[in-house]
């Protein structure tokens, strides 16, 4: 029950992103507008907001924030569904967003508490799932099209269909809390806990090369369309079933990282599936045919699928038993994932879509270092 949160989140979250035309148009708000309210403003909630729950949720029992979470999550949803005005649905649909990083964001770590030895599967797993939930989203948008029924109605389905998950999964037994300080001990303070945590190096590593992991997913998308449409003269249907190429190998690449997983090192995975996206990915911005496009964003993308689920795993194992603690630490990347997007955009502007797309690699070529690192220094 636990790995199908993700496939429910990024249901639930591809519902704002597909229907933000027909939220704009409701609510008569500028393009700068849009973008406040359904990026900025929830990312400042969560940022401050969500640091405390993680670290709560290593203390007290781990059910109390994800069935929690998930409730008021689609709790939330049908009020933004209902919301009679653009204040109101601002207010909503931040304090969604916080729900839905608490609520999923500690389901991981607890299927990851609950497999600690076998944790790169697990979220090879959970990553899979999300992809799931990524196809079903549009074709949910879609299909409420057809029958005639707008982003209000997407927003209330999506959050009875979480409501209920959430009803269901609270009847399930949950691991106990990761920490419990003993009576005479008092808990260490939150601010003290984040300190403790950011002194760990290996953390701190591997929840870097987990967030550059941003750089070949909804940036690359982003991206990738504007390259094909403006060097390589795609239309929308050829854009649209080129990127479908990238989701496919990404879903190939996770059914194959989870039986390769059960033989060899997840660290020496990563390193050369890393080398082997630098290479697939870099031939993909240069080619000139649609064909080759096509071919080689399906190797990137089954390239690229194991390095979030095996370096946010590590990033887990760098500090056992505090999982929730991780999250938190991983929350403080909140402001460069805000800013990545713009300074890309900037690049764009300036320099071009090809120095851009180059710019992404960053992500394949650091993981591969990373991972290098690791293997000589612990010779996994």
């Amino acid at each position: 029950m636990l790995l199908g949160v993700d496939a429910l989140d990024e249901l639930a979250s591809g519902v704002p992103s597909y229907a933000a035309p027909e939220v704009q148009q409701s609510f008569r708000l500028s393009y700068g507008g849009v973008a406040l309210l359904m990026f900025v403003v929830p990312a400042i909630g969560g940022m401050v907001l969500e640091p405390i729950a993680f670290v709560l949720a290593d203390r007290y029992p781990r059910k109390w924030f994800v069935c929690g979470g998930l409730f008021a999550m689609g709790a939330l949803g049908i009020g933004c569904g209902f919301a009679p005005s653009a204040g109101a649905f601002a207010v909503m649909f931040a304090a969604w967003a916080v729900s839905v990083g608490v609520g999923v964001s500690l389901a991981q770590a607890t299927l990851m508490d609950a497999y600690p030895a076998d944790r790169e599967r697990m979220m090879t797993r959970w990553v899979f799932m999300g992809n799931v939930g990524d196809l079903l989203a549009p074709l949910v948008i879609a299909g409420l099209a057809v029958a005639s029924l707008g982003w209000r109605a997407a927003f209330i389905a999506t959050g009875a269909v979480v409501t209920i998950y959430a009803a269901v999964l609270c009847r399930l037994p949950f691991p106990p809390a990761a920490t419990s300080p003993g009576d005479d001990e008092p808990a260490p303070r939150l601010r003290d806990v984040i300190r403790g945590a950011l002194r760990n190096r290996r953390l701190l590593l591997w929840l870097t090369a987990s967030w550059l992991c941003s750089l070949l997913d909804e940036i690359l998308v982003v991206f990738a369309s504007l390259h094909l449409r403006d060097d390589l003269g795609a239309g929308t249907a050829t854009r649209s079933a080129i990127l479908a190429c990238f989701v496919a190998g990404a879903l190939v690449g996770l059914v194959i990282t989870d039986r390769i997983l059960a033989v060899r090192h997840p660290v020496r995975v990563l390193r050369d599936a890393a080398v082997a996206c630098a290479i697939s990915y870099t031939a993909w911005v240069f080619t000139p045919s649609l064909w080759a496009s096509a071919a080689l964003l399906f190797a990137t993308g089954c390239f690229c699928a194991p390095m979030y689920p095996i370096a946010k795993a590590q990033a887990y194992r760098a500090l056992p038993g505090h999982s929730g603690t991780v999250n938190a630490v991983d929350s403080l990347f909140g402001p460069a994932s805000i800013a990545l997007p713009f300074a890309l955009g900037l690049l764009a502007d300036h320099a071009g879509l090809t120095p851009t797309l180059l710019a992404l690699a960053v992500q394949p070529v650091a993981l591969a270092a990373i991972a290098t690192y690791i293997c000589r220094a612990r010779d996994p």
